[in-house]
């Protein structure tokens, strides 16, 4: 085994507030490691810090000799250029053997005596093996669903969900020997999951990556690092998946549970028999100012009281130690209360005769019939670019609440507070509820949306929707994002919601636990019922 990566006593707060302490990591080739957690506890952060793009407070990060980190962010920080320049670019050694072997030929070209620098550039782009990097882009834009993309596509014009693929293909390019990855499943389509899947069972390196996709964790990590948003030390859960680490979380959650119901009861035994030592020693001062008692039970009564005073800073100092077991402590849970739809359940509440839906000049779909009664519950799949999220956007009417597949567009100066209230109105008091039900709390009520991060942004947009009254929902991709705390929660929600459910989603654990009654496949421009 190669060591690729090394981290050594790593913290890093935001704010003040540490968001992660001494932690430890070795990487070697072939481990895969998923990393967990509830949205704003420093997952993100900690994989920035891995592949150097942020400095801890305090710690080190070091590299195997040679070792190429790909580093696969959530968004794209600087969307300049083209899409070719962005993949070419991913190439890293071939990417610039190429570029200097073109304005070599251009000096060619203008007579300038550069043959011999020209030989030694090509001798080095052949040895890199650099007429294969055409085919390796064909391949992995082919793949990730972005080979329709033009090359002179400026990356600005590039949809959310596009510009994550092209993140995955650039760093897929530079075969790196680590893979830090930030929610790689975002955006992908079934097909595009399991190509992702089976290259990584293949690839030789090391992968690490923040996910809350359930199914992905499970067929591809051995090992899950947890930051819970309590504790500022990584929870270590080794050997398994997703579904390993649930079972070994409860086991640990009860054994804690237990060991703290036990300390708990030693210490009320240990503050009762301190409280019975103090009234032993106070009813010997009594006596002893009543005349009654002599010298012997005035030192008996000193001796005692010496006893209760060591008795009770022993069990201080145990309280106050690091060994003392702290009442364990949990996430408050977040709470969906999706209002009730008691109208006619066969009345048609959405409805489209010969719908024909474009993207500039492509049809995506072309005279659809659909119906939708009061009460169904309709999940809608299709490969990337099909036109599920059009689809959804032509049937919203006002009378439906959408929650769109991304909403880094709804970033603003606004407070959390104020973004609520102005899309739900009610009273402040009420307002402050309906935010604690959202794992919002007073700390955050005055943050600005734009510092959220994109779970925390997705679970405000959730709260709008389900306390607005519409009772028809669309939902695009509504798991992207949310961490696996939200996600149980939102599912219990949606299998009790009784109103109208539109969802587009390749989550496939998700569309189990939620339950859909019927199902649009949407491909080559036709929807397909089944």
């Amino acid at each position: 085994m190669w060591l690729l990566l090394k981290a050594v006593d790593l913290s890093r707060s935001h704010d003040g507030d540490p968001l992660f302490e001494h932690v430890d990591l070795v990487v070697h080739d072939g481990d895969r490691v998923g990393i967990v957690g509830p949205n704003g506890a420093g997952k993100s952060t900690l994989l920035r810090v891995l592949a150097g793009e942020l400095t801890p407070d305090r710690g080190s990060v070091t590299y195997g000799p040679h070792t190429r980190i790909g580093y696969v962010a959530q968004q794209m920080p600087d969307p300049e250029g083209t899409v070719g320049a962005f993949l070419t670019e991913g190439l890293g050694a071939v990417a610039e053997a190429t570029s200097a072997m073109r304005v070599l030929e251009r000096r060619l070209e203008a007579g300038d005596d550069v043959l011999g620098e020209y030989a030694a550039v090509q001798e080095r782009w052949t040895a890199l093996e650099g007429w294969k990097a055409e085919a390796r882009i064909a391949e992995i834009r082919q793949r990730l669903d972005i080979d329709h993309l033009p090359d002179d596509l400026a990356l600005g014009n590039v949809s959310g969900g596009e510009q994550a693929r092209l993140l995955l293909a650039r760093a897929l390019l530079d075969e790196p020997d680590v893979l830090l990855l930030d929610e790689p499943t975002n955006h992908l389509d079934a097909e595009g999951m399991a190509w992702l899947q089976g290259w990584l069972t293949a690839y030789a390196g090391g992968v690490l990556t923040v996910s809350h996709d359930r199914a992905f964790l499970d067929a591809v990590v051995t090992r899950v690092l947890e930051l819970d948003g309590i504790d500022t030390e990584v929870q270590d859960y080794p050997g398994g998946g997703y579904t390993a680490y649930r079972v070994e979380k409860q086991r640990r959650w009860e054994r804690l549970l237990l060991d703290f119901e036990a300390q708990e009861k030693d210490r009320r035994r240990w503050e009762a028999d301190i409280e019975r030592t103090k009234q032993q020693s106070i009813g010997v001062e009594k006596a002893t100012g009543l005349g009654v008692a002599g010298p012997h039970l005035r030192r008996v009564a000193r001796l005692v009281a010496r006893k209760a005073k060591v008795r009770e800073r022993r069990l201080r100092r145990q309280m106050e130690s690091v060994r003392w077991i702290a009442q364990p402590k949990t996430r408050p849970p977040l709470t969906l209360a999706f209002p009730a739809d008691q109208d006619d359940t066969d009345e048609v509440v959405l409805q489209a005769r010969g719908l024909t839906v474009r993207a500039g000049r492509k049809i995506l779909i072309k005279s659809a019939d659909v119906t939708v009664r009061r009460g169904d519950r309709i999940l809608i799949t299709g490969r990337n670019g099909a036109g599920k999220t059009s689809l959804l956007n032509a049937l919203a009417t006002d009378d439906t609440a959408v929650l769109p597949q991304t909403t880094d567009g709804l970033r603003g100066k606004a407070t959390v507070m104020e973004f609520f209230r102005s899309r739900v109105p009610v009273y402040p008091d009420d307002a402050e509820k309906l935010l604690q039900g959202h794992q919002f709390g007073p700390d955050q009520w005055d943050v600005q949306v734009r510092t959220l991060s994109a779970g925390e942004l997705r679970r405000l947009v959730l709260a709008v929707l389900v306390n607005s009254p519409a009772r028809v929902l669309l939902l695009d991709e509504p798991t992207n994002f949310l961490d696996l705390d939200a996600l149980d929660v939102i599912e219990e929600a949606l299998r009790r919601y009784r109103g109208t459910l539109l969802v587009v989603t390749h989550d496939r654990y998700f569309a189990e636990a939620v339950g859909f009654g019927r199902r649009w496949h949407v491909a080559d421009g036709v929807v397909i019922e089944s």
